[in-house]
């Protein structure tokens, strides 16, 4: 399996922090009975293969051996490995929640890779242009990912459903393999006496890699009648991103409803999505232009600002605030009759609670400067009532 590791010249390859010799010696450390050796060995290939969000050449040596480890049952710990390959061919997983991977936009021609990932990572990140990330060799390295799907696949039928769940999120991101893929992810999807995780998880990677119609779309329309309320929500999911604006009422009502009700402390962790159900649920209402769209996220916003926090006041006006503004600072300020109702919200319930301010002065300062908005409790209170 890792024979031929000597046959590659890791001297001549690149990765974040130099040349790539002690990448063998990390390959190697996965199959070590010693679990902290072999997570430091983990860490050192993330830390070397995708060092913030960037790829390099020596991963498209290491992306073989790693599915070969993945692919071989002995291994240990195989769910983890195909979560880094996941990670190599994508990076963050964010931009693409109500998208999916849009890798038909990074094709145009051999020349024009750069300039196509250096174009998609601007869209979502928000950072002005100059170089791309990676230049080529994000390309590279899905390509590679993306030659190994026959052995991820496989791997939907192991015995370890950490192992399955971490293939289905893989196969997610390849839309050009949809065809072969789509049907194996909905097979784990209608397991109803499988564990839930597993059938959320395979029922959005199938949305996510079809992206469009397929002739399994009336699977996923079937599975939004199971009985199991959160693979019903996954099939309101999964048919929105196959069907775009033309899926009809039902499927936006569970979206809907639960965008509604907020962030509550008993929503179930939605791994391994970085999203969880509520708020992907108002992102796919927006992404459909759905007129409920601008009311659910105020209300995701409300139901987050309001909720229950033993914790300072920054802390549950943190997650509020990026639910409302996103997470980028301000340069600008924006008048509060332009201000979305998420945001007009928010504004007034920090006037309403003047007490935020007093007893948190300088968090609370920080997190509305941040924002682009008046810094005090008087302030805010006239910049609000200028629209009135």
């Amino acid at each position: 399996m890792l024979e031929k590791l000597d046959t590659v010249g890791w001297g001549g390859l690149t990765h974040a922090f130099g040349t790539a010799e002690e990448i063998p010696a990390f390959i190697t450390a996965l199959r070590a009975e010693d679990p902290q050796m072999r997570g430091d060995a983990r860490d050192e290939l993330w830390s070397s293969l995708l060092h913030e969000g960037r790829r390099y050449e020596a991963d498209v040596y290491t992306v073989p051996f790693l599915a070969d480890l993945a692919a071989d049952p002995t291994t240990f710990d195989r769910a983890a490995i195909v979560d880094l390959l996941a990670a190599l061919a994508i990076g963050s997983d964010h931009p693409y929640l109500v998208t999916g991977f849009p890798i038909e936009r990074l094709r145009p021609s051999p020349d024009a890779v750069d300039e196509s990932w250096h174009l998609l990572y601007s869209e979502w990140s928000g950072r002005a242009p100059g170089a791309p990330p990676g230049e080529a060799d994000e390309l590279r390295v899905y390509d590679a990912v993306r030659a190994e799907l026959p052995r991820m696949l496989t791997l939907l039928d192991d015995t370890d459903g950490a192992v399955i769940e971490a293939a289905a999120y893989l196969l997610a991101w390849f839309p050009e393999a949809a065809r072969d893929t789509v049907g194996p992810l909905l097979a784990v999807a209608g397991q109803r006496g499988w564990r839930r995780d597993l059938r959320v998880t395979a029922l959005l990677a199938a949305g996510l890699a079809a992206r469009g119609p397929v002739p399994e779309s009336a699977v996923i329309a079937s599975l939004a009648h199971d009985d199991d309320e959160e693979v019903r929500w996954a099939a309101a999911v999964a048919w929105t991103l196959t069907a775009g604006a033309t899926v009809p009422e039902e499927p936006r009502g569970v979206l809907r409803a639960r965008a509604g009700g907020g962030i509550g402390p008993e929503e179930p962790v939605l791994a391994p999505w970085g999203l969880g159900r509520a708020e992907w649920s108002v992102r796919l209402l927006e992404h459909l232009g759905d007129p409920a769209a601008a009311d659910s996220r105020a209300a995701l916003v409300r139901a987050e600002a309001t909720k229950r926090h033993l914790g300072p006041w920054v802390e549950r006006l943190g997650e509020a605030f990026y639910l409302a503004f996103g997470d980028d600072e301000r340069t600008a300020s924006l008048r509060y009759a332009d201000l979305t109702p998420a945001q007009r919200w928010l504004v007034d319930h920090l006037v309403r609670h003047p007490d935020a301010l007093i007893a948190e002065p300088d968090e609370v300062t920080e997190l509305l400067r941040w924002y682009g908005l008046p810094d005090s409790h008087p302030a805010l209170t006239a910049y609000a009532a200028a629209a009135a």
